[in-house]
């Protein structure tokens, strides 16, 4: 039986954290687990305030292994330091607004629909932060450890936290003179945190890895062909092995993500923008952080082909809502060849007036798993164009189930 599958696919299911009651545990994203709180009462915005501190703690915290010249770590600690410290200052101003804000719904909010709204702030400033650009020195530097310093994502500790780390390692790789400088325009960058700043520049399009993966699909370096070459061990594992990118491992998508600017640049494309594509290939988002980490197992395969995919559990978690525009490459009989995001819009309790970036890929996954699902069949376009459609994620207090499904047949 054929069904219409339209451009436009809702997808529902019941509303958490727009009904500001989170039962039963309530597990901080990142650290340990925490008791779900009452309604506020005996000094919630004081224990928030704690566990938001352990959060921010984290991806700030040099790690004992990491081979950092002396003078180097105590200059990149003491700046790390005086930023938790100035957050800290923040956050019961930010715990206050997002619990009037609440409020505002007629509910009294809870504390850990408020943990969560906060802390989705934190994370977005922490990739708002991973984005944005320096001067032109610091940028310049940037590029010349990218370029040059083979060892650049080699950084040891929990792939989730490497935020800081990452960024000191490589100041570390460059001359003792330009340390200090980088350092100082490190501190700048920091005291943007919870300022109003100007959005990032959008997503790169195709994303780098995609790009990656199709230059090595066309064939092995010639004339034809030209590239440079991978390093060793990234080459048998993606040419030798076969690994796709969501198999590598996080050191190893860096590794790709840094021969992809140097490929770029060798290409000719703009300095700026090979390291914008840089900053986003390796910009720890909230997926990249949890995971599937909440995910049931086996809650994907159970779902119905014919139906739209689940809600992501993070995305819930989080009460994410938006909307997700794909495009499919097909074949001359309309079936999927691949898909690729081209557009994001999303919607994060706790984040307002920028974007939310570390969330704004969060419905990729599920997006694209649907899209190429084994079997989906579309109108083919006119010519090479590709087929277009997007995806409108939101959550819905009364009606858990999809809409008819209507644009690609099954």
């Amino acid at each position: 039986m054929k069904i219409l599958f339209p451009t436009h696919a809702h997808l529902r299911v019941p509303a958490l954290l727009g009904k500001a009651v989170l039962a039963g545990t309530f597990a901080c994203m990142l650290g340990g687990a925490h008791a779900a709180e009452p309604a506020f009462s005996d000094d919630p915005v004081a224990k928030i305030k704690n566990w938001l501190h352990d959060d921010l703690l984290r991806p700030f915290t040099l790690d004992k292994e990491l081979a950092l010249d002396p003078a180097l770590r105590a200059a990149a600690e003491k700046i790390a330091e005086e930023h938790v410290a100035r957050v800290d200052k923040l956050l019961p101003a930010w715990i206050e607004e997002e619990r009037l804000h609440q409020s505002g719904a007629g509910k009294p909010p809870s504390s850990g629909s408020v943990h969560y709204a906060v802390y989705a702030r934190i994370l977005n400033e922490l990739a708002l932060w991973q984005l944005e650009p320096g001067d032109a020195h610091y940028e310049n530097a940037t590029l010349a450890a990218l370029r040059t310093w083979p060892g650049v994502c080699e950084v040891p500790g929990d792939p989730r936290f490497l935020d800081f780390a990452s960024r000191i390692m490589r100041i570390q790789s460059l001359p003792a003179t330009e340390r200090e400088a980088m350092l100082a325009s490190e501190r700048t960058l920091l005291t943007h945190w919870g300022q109003p700043r100007a959005n990032p520049a959008p997503w790169p399009d195709p994303l780098p890895q995609q790009a990656t993966y199709a230059l090595l699909q066309r064939g092995p370096v010639d004339a034809d062909h030209p590239r440079l070459a991978l390093p060793p061990f990234l080459a048998y594992r993606v040419l030798g092995k076969g690994v796709d990118y969501a198999g590598l491992q996080f050191w190893e998508r860096c590794m790709l993500q840094q021969w992809w600017l140097r490929e770029s640049l060798r290409q000719g494309v703009a300095p700026a923008a090979a390291l914008n594509a840089f900053r986003y290939g390796t910009m720890l988002t909230v997926v990249d952080r949890i995971g599937n980490a909440w995910d049931e197992p086996k809650a994907a395969d159970a779902k119905d082909p014919a139906s739209p995919p689940p809600y992501p559990v993070i995305a819930r978690r989080y009460g994410a809502t938006g909307v997700t525009t794909v495009s499919v490459r097909l074949d001359a009989d309309g079936k999927p060849l691949d898909a690729a995001v081209s557009g994001r819009k999303v919607e994060v309790p706790g984040i307002r007036g920028v974007r939310p970036v570390a969330f704004e890929n969060v419905f990729d996954a599920a997006t694209l798993k649907y899209a190429t699902d084994e079997g989906r069949h579309y109108d083919k376009p006119s010519g090479n164009a590709p087929y277009k459609f997007q995806m409108n994620w939101s959550l819905d207090d009364d009606d858990n189930k999809p809409a008819a499904p209507k644009g690609a047949k099954q």
